[in-house]
């Protein structure tokens, strides 16, 4: 038995020995790999960077040279040479002073070399020499490339200038920068040109390599492949295009980036860098030997690392392996017995394996928690949708409660100022589907909340197709009005998020601040009421309640209350009534002098009331209000009788649109009798839809559904209309009393008569008598 359990042990031991090797050996190469693709990234990115700095480097040295030129063209005696025709005398003498004032400026900066001064209309230089083919061609070849150029300035590729006329010539390689006289003209008012020559090896100095290891080369070339600057001083000037990886170079559209090629024979990694400033490309080459020296230390030093590690795995496992692999037994063996043993103490299932049993039950034990960790996550969206209902709803609510449910599904609120925003998604037929509008709604919900923890807390989801609603929650420390100022700000980052990313717009209603969480659900309704003036607002709209609440004075309600005689007259597409209510509600706008914010209100509210009762009819409202506010659409009338006449305007359309409507429609024969019937029987105290289904013989519900196809409104409404209408006549053209017209237009109830008149016609009976029998 010993003898057996030792073989146990020693293959135990080996197996464990031959997994460990795998594992070190996995574990180096997997390390090798990312280490070499980091490192080398790494090298890259360090590569790519200093090119940047040297980029830089340059950049700012030639700057600083075109500051000089633009400076030196400001001088009055340089101004002098090119604007005025200067007598012999005064010409050299203003020479003189130029010269001098050159030689200040090449003594002060050690880059400058000379500086060359030309006059296109003289043909002469400063110092008034009239240049010949000869000279031309030796010093002063910038002149004639410099002509046709189209731009302000130019940077010319390395060229030498004689410095000796002798028999053997003394040469200076400089890079030249050309500037045109005035600052801003084209090549046919140009009068003349500067041009700063540049020490070649100054401007080499800033990008050459640094180190005596680096065994790299760095050199500019222009767009065309001539290279500007170079350690090789023999090349300068030379167009090396027709190199392989200079061809690779030039014919990228990237900016920047590197690529592997062959310079001289010998492979290498090229870097470039594209100047803005001057069109030139800053190049990098690095043999490869020496690019990938620090990774063959890394490759030499991990496999050293997985030598050690295995022969020290091998002794830790010989040591330690029969100290722990009999515990290790004991307790598989005891715990099996345990788990095949049924409560009761009847063994359920045999095993031929004593792991077996252990590892299914641990199998399903892992799988049981892997399905409920994936089902509590999908459940989160509907948990947190039931959050998001029950906070929005008038039940009473404790915090503690709520709190412990957030925590569950990962949602923080602050127990202070809440403020709810409704947002909805505007031409939601556009969107293809509603699978489409889902992933919008959720992707939208998701930004909100993304833009609302940046500064505060929030949760947004999906309330309907394309509806999402929006708490915010702040601090005690701040007012309400600056809550609902930044409840606008992120409404404004979320409408541009979703015209920007998803072509698409918003309409977001804005709630008040509300100081418990148990009032969430009144913020809610401002949000949403707010929401509804996107009728008159129009589309891709942020609507606040404090934009749309009424003024509280009674005087704004005495208005308002008039309104409701002009809905009424859209209604029944009675324009001349119309301008004759709008005429009286201005009339009193300029006699009780009202305030200018109280109109514009007035207007709004009364449009909205007739865009709501017009979409009720099935006009579509976006086509006659504008699409952007309203309330800036008023404010640019500035007399009061402007406004008046754009009121009417809007509000005849209204009814242009209602008739259009109307006359597309198809008689019915049976609501034309009974429209007749009420005509003839509107006194009757009893008339009712019963009443009529009853004597038509119909069922009240497809009476209803008639009324509301033909009329666009129910019976009520419509017989409640008609009765006033004969009333306002009676009161004009009679002397008969209240009493008796109530009882006449079919109310034996005279107070519920004067409460319905005054709600249509905004005046009692005895007012509206007095004020229109004349």
């Amino acid at each position: 038995m010993n003898w057996i359990r030792n073989k146990r042990l020693v293959k135990a031991v080996g197996i464990l020995s031959i997994l460990l090797l795998l594992l070190v050996s996995s574990s180096i190469f997997s390390i090798y790999i990312f280490f070499n693709k980091e490192l080398k990234r790494q090298l890259t990115d360090t590569n790519m960077e200093l090119l940047g700095q040297l980029d830089q480097k340059l950049e700012l040295t030639m700057k600083n040279m075109d500051k000089l030129a633009i400076q030196m063209l400001n001088n009055r005696d340089i101004t002098r040479f090119y604007d005025y025709e200067l007598n012999e005398q005064e010409s050299r003498s203003n020479s003189f002073r130029i010269s001098n004032y050159f030689a200040d400026v090449v003594s002060s900066n050690e880059y400058v070399f000379s500086i060359d001064l030309y006059s296109y209309s003289k043909h002469q230089l400063v110092s008034g020499t009239l240049l010949n083919e000869q000279e031309f061609i030796q010093s002063y070849q910038w002149v004639n490339d410099f002509e046709p150029f189209e731009g302000y300035s130019k940077w010319m590729s390395t060229r030498r200038v004689v410095l000796d006329q002798s028999n053997y010539p003394i040469y200076r390689n400089v890079v030249t920068f050309v500037r045109t006289y005035p600052l801003i003209s084209d090549p046919d008012v140009r009068k003349g040109a500067i041009a700063v020559n540049i020490k070649e090896e100054l401007l080499y100095d800033l990008i050459r390599k640094t180190s005596d290891q680096d065994e790299g080369e760095t050199f500019v070339i222009d767009a065309n492949g001539v290279v500007v600057l170079h350690r090789d001083k023999k090349i300068l000037g030379i167009n090396i295009s027709e190199m392989p990886y200079i061809q690779s170079i030039l014919n990228k559209t990237q900016s920047n980036g590197h690529i592997s090629a062959e310079v001289e024979q010998t492979p290498s990694s090229i870097f470039y860098v594209n100047q803005d400033y001057t069109g030139w490309k800053i190049v990098r080459f690095i043999p490869e030997v020496q690019f990938n020296q620090p990774l063959s230390v890394v490759r030499y030093g991990l496999l050293l690392l997985a030598i050690v590690l295995f022969v020290m795995s091998m002794l830790f496992v010989a040591v330690v392996g029969g100290w722990t692999l009999k515990p290790v037994n004991r307790f598989i063996q005891s715990m099996t017995g345990r788990l095949t043993v049924h409560p009761k103490g009847h063994l359920i299932q045999k095993y031929s394996d004593e792991f077996q049993y252990f590892e299914s039950t641990v199998e399903h034990i892992l799988q049981d928690r892997e399905l409920l960790y994936k089902q509590v996550n999908e459940s989160k969206p509907l948990m947190k949708w039931q959050l998001l209902t029950e906070l929005l709803s008038n039940r009473d609510k404790k915090w503690s409660s709520l709190q412990s449910y957030m925590d569950k599904i990962g949602i923080r609120l602050k127990d202070g100022q809440f403020v709810v925003m409704y947002v909805e998604f505007d031409n939601k037929h556009k969107i293809a589907t509603m699978q489409d509008m889902h992933l919008y709604a959720y992707a939208l919900c998701n930004i909100a909340e993304e833009l609302m923890n940046a500064e505060s807390l929030g949760i947004a989801v999906e309330v309907d197709n394309g509806k999402c609603a929006v708490i915010m929650s702040f601090g005690d420390q701040d007012s309400a009005e600056y809550n609902v100022m930044r409840a606008v700000s992120v409404a404004d980052l979320m409408r541009n998020f979703v015209r920007e990313y998803f072509n698409q717009t918003i309409t977001v209603g804005i709630g008040d601040s509300v100081n418990s969480f148990n009032d969430i659900h009144l913020s809610y309704k401002q949000s949403i009421e707010a929401f509804r003036y996107k009728l008159v607002m129009g589309g891709n709209s942020i609507i606040t309640n404090e934009e749309i609440t009424s003024d509280q004075s009674p005087q704004f309600y005495r208005f308002f209350a008039m309104t409701d005689g002009i809905v009424v007259s859209v209604k029944m597409a009675d324009s001349e009534k119309l301008r004759y209510q709008v005429g009286k509600w201005f009339e009193l706008f300029a006699e009780q002098n009202v305030p200018p914010e109280m109109i514009m209100q007035l207007i709004v509210q009364c449009l909205m009331e007739v865009a709501t009762v017009a979409a009720e009819i099935g006009v579509n409202v976006e086509e006659i209000l504008p699409g952007r506010d309203m309330y800036d659409v008023l404010n640019q009338y500035e007399q009061l009788d402007h406004l008046q006449q754009h009121t009417v305007n809007v509000l005849e359309h209204f009814i242009e649109r209602i008739r259009e409507k109307r006359n597309s429609r198809d008689r019915n024969e049976v609501i034309d009798k009974v429209l007749l019937y009420i005509q003839q029987q509107y006194n009757r105290s009893d008339m009712s839809l019963n009443l009529l289904a009853s004597e038509f013989r119909l069922s009240v519900s497809y009476l209803s559904k008639l009324f509301k196809e033909q009329k666009e409104c129910n019976f009520i409404d419509y017989l409640m209309d008609y009765r006033m209408s004969k009333a306002m006549e009676m009161l004009v053209g009679t002397d008969e009393m209240i009493r008796t017209i109530a009882e006449k237009v079919g109310y034996s109830n005279v107070n519920s008569f004067v409460r319905i008149f005054k709600k249509i016609s905004g005046l009692t009976p005895t007012e509206y008598r007095e004020k229109y029998k004349e």
